[in-house]
């Protein structure tokens, strides 16, 4: 009998058997009375396929398309269904599932999605709770002031002389008089930009430093030229074309992006709540 055993093509056929039981053990595939694999194909699990295919969630309006559903559609929609079906099932009788933090957020997030509810089905957003949204919201909406202007630089490693520079070349600026397309030919290369147009305070900032956007802002548009303002990089003399301040738009102006807020608002809420719901199903435990 040892004799038997030690003999490869023996080893090979009893590890084939053994192999054979285990795939059978372990993935537990639908199978019917015959052996063969099944898959259920009735017009619900259809109507629900085809919910999931269009990301609508409307039974009234699943029911109106499938039923106007020319017989090749519906055809070609069984055909998606079972493959669909099948790599499902091999992918879960595989254990693919298990064990994949890939599969796992995607999981996470079809609940997330699932949790939402049938958003479509929540009243509309009326006029007066749209209102009270943009009210509640105000400094969400409001408009950062803004000015365009053009800048002559002079940067202090160059002279110790820079205030006096400065204000000869100021005079200067103003007696030609030099205008804002121009003002390129004079002063010297800046690290950033020469021209700014519709900059915010904050933009500013970045490119000169706060006390310079302080000083600049409390100046006023006009066609005298202005300064010298002093930045963090040296001297500056400035021509404002054009200044705004901060203002919040009326509710006709941004209705659009308000409704927009409120919708996506109240759909993260029914998310919230659903969610919690199915939290307070579960006992937590700490190991």
């Amino acid at each position: 009998m040892n004799k038997l055993f030690s003999e490869p093509l023996v080893q090979f056929l009893v590890l084939g058997v053994l192999l054979y039981f285990f795939i059978e053990l372990f993935t537990p595939l639908h199978k019917t009375t015959q052996g063969a694999l099944e898959i259920l194909v009735s017009e619900s699990k259809l109507k629900a396929y085809l919910q999931y295919q269009r990301k609508s969630f409307n039974p009234a309006e699943s029911e109106q398309m499938f039923s106007s559903m020319s017989e090749k559609d519906k055809q070609t929609l069984i055909e998606s269904f079972i493959r669909d079906e099948v790599l499902f099932q091999e992918a879960m009788s595989l254990g693919l599932n298990k064990n994949d933090e890939i599969i796992r957020r995607r999981l996470i997030q079809k609940m997330e999605y699932l949790a939402q509810g049938f958003y479509d089905t929540l009243p509309a957003i009326s006029e007066s709770e749209l209102e009270s949204y943009f009210l509640e919201h105000l400094n969400r909406y409001e408009v950062a002031a803004s000015i365009s202007f053009t800048h002559v630089f002079l940067a202090l490693e160059r002279t110790g002389k820079t205030s006096q520079t400065a204000q000869a070349l100021l005079r200067e600026l103003n007696l030609t008089p030099v205008s804002f397309d121009e003002a390129g030919k004079y002063g010297e290369r800046y690290l950033y930009n020469r021209n700014y147009i519709e900059r915010t305070p904050d933009y500013i900032v970045s490119h000169f430093g706060e006390q310079f956007q302080k000083n600049l802002f409390q100046l006023q548009p006009g066609k005298v030229w202005q300064g010298p303002i002093t930045s963090e990089y040296g001297t500056h003399l400035v021509l404002i074309r054009a200044k705004s301040n901060s203002r919040v738009p009326s509710l006709s102006e941004i209705a659009g992006i308000v409704l927009a807020d409120a919708q996506r608002e109240r759909k993260q809420q029914a998310q919230a709540t659903a969610i919690q719901r199915l939290i307070k199903k579960y006992k937590i435990r700490e190991s």
